[in-house]
């Protein structure tokens, strides 16, 4: 029997919380503990999170592929599973190259949850409504670094730097658990054009899409270097301790559960246009907050880029699935996203090269300001697009 709207919808939140949180942004939580540990290289650290990046980048384009065959659902339930060997190879991780495979793993299993996922969420419930979903199943992204970013805190303060490792083993066991439930109940309402053929160059036909690509490379870029360097550079340029740092990338996670709850609904309203433009000049204000190293600066920065970073992917799925059915969906969202990755796998590498070259990382988080800066100036193009909804497509 398929499962009810809202369920399916916090499903795809729980699943969320695996691709991303877990995956991919616990790594830079448990970064400075990780290089302690066992790597000593802040430039190998950065090479090892190149992987995730890469992987995740590949993934896309696989799941682009195989959405004109595949369902939603089963490309979610196959990310959750990848996703979860992963977190248990990174539990065991012995060095640079078992973390590298671990993170490849999760990178690629994140791919296939998290491209079709805003799509699937947004099939099951009426268009007034679209933004809202997709916002909600995002949520689950920052519930998931609240969490981690709580475990790490408590067993960080009991264990030292080497407890890394049961945050890892937690998230697999977490992970399991999700999977398990996707493949039980992970079972949406047939949908009227299931049966369709996917049209070839879908993102094409939607209004605005080259600023909604250009927009959401630029999130990328920007995105990575605040994410992975955050708490290094509280830490190191700003003297915070490493639970003052943790805390600070908590406000991140609680931030992240509410921006697509706040700019799902506001762009239902308001309009997808002028959401973006307003988010990613917010998402500039918030980078830019962070060389000052003070309070309550820093943590107002947490919070808002927080609120941005979940708000902005919502709202960028939202207005495609205003155009496209879910398999098509998957498929535009995945050459979106593949513009993301590209940009997104540069973030690292850069940010670490100029805070080595500077010192000091106020030059990154310059540069991932202007570039969420250009960000907003690229979706003014989405400004031009006329909405046209397309039904939710259930049948009954």
């Amino acid at each position: 029997m398929p499962v009810r709207p809202r369920a399916l919808v916090l499903l795809v939140a729980l699943a969320s919380a695996v691709a991303q949180s877990f995956g991919r942004f616990s790594y830079a939580l448990l970064l400075p503990a990780i290089n302690r540990d066992l790597l000593g290289s802040y430039a190998v650290a950065g090479l090892v999170a190149t992987a995730n990046v890469t992987a995740y980048l590949l993934g896309t384009v696989a799941v682009s592929a195989l959405s004109r065959r595949a369902r939603p659902a089963a490309l979610i339930q196959a990310g959750l599973a990848c996703s979860t060997v992963g977190l248990a190879l990174l539990t065991a991780a012995g060095g640079a190259g078992g973390l590298a495979v671990g993170l490849t793993l999760t990178g690629v299993g994140g791919a296939f949850i998290w491209v079709p996922a805003p799509g699937l969420a947004g099939s099951v419930v009426r268009p007034s409504r679209r933004g809202a979903a997709i916002g909600v199943a995002g949520s689950g992204i920052g519930g998931g670094i609240v969490f981690a970013s709580a475990l790490t805190w408590i067993l960080q303060a009991q264990g030292g730097d080497a407890s890394w490792r049961t945050v890892y083993l937690v998230e697999t066991v977490l992970a399991l658990v999700t999977l398990v439930l996707c493949l039980l109940l992970l079972r949406p309402a047939r949908h009227r054009d299931d049966d369709s053929p996917v049209r070839a160059g879908a993102l094409r036909r939607v209004p605005g899409w080259i600023g909604l690509t250009g927009g959401y490379a630029a999130y990328g870029l920007a995105y990575s270097v605040y994410t992975s360097y955050l708490v290094t550079a509280l830490e190191d340029d700003a003297g915070f301790s490493a639970g003052h740092a943790s805390a600070v990338y908590t406000l991140v996670g609680i931030g992240l559960v509410a921006g697509g709850i706040v700019l799902g609904p506001l762009s239902d309203r308001w309009g997808r246009g002028p959401t973006l433009v307003g988010g990613y000049l917010a998402m500039a204000a918030a980078i830019l907050l962070v060389p000052l190293g003070v309070e309550p600066l820093a943590s107002a920065s947490a919070l808002l880029f927080g609120l941005m970073m979940s708000g902005l992917p919502a709202v960028i799925a939202a207005h495609l699935s205003d155009f496209l059915t879910p398999r098509e969906f998957a498929g535009a969202f995945g050459r979106c996203t593949l513009a993301f990755g590209l940009a997104q796998l540069c973030g690292p590498p850069l940010g670490g090269y100029l805070a080595e070259t500077a010192g000091g990382f106020l030059l990154p988080f310059l540069l991932a300001g202007l570039v969420a800066a250009a960000g907003a100036a690229l979706s003014v193009d989405v400004l031009r697009a006329s909405p046209r909804p397309r039904s939710a497509g259930v049948l009954p």
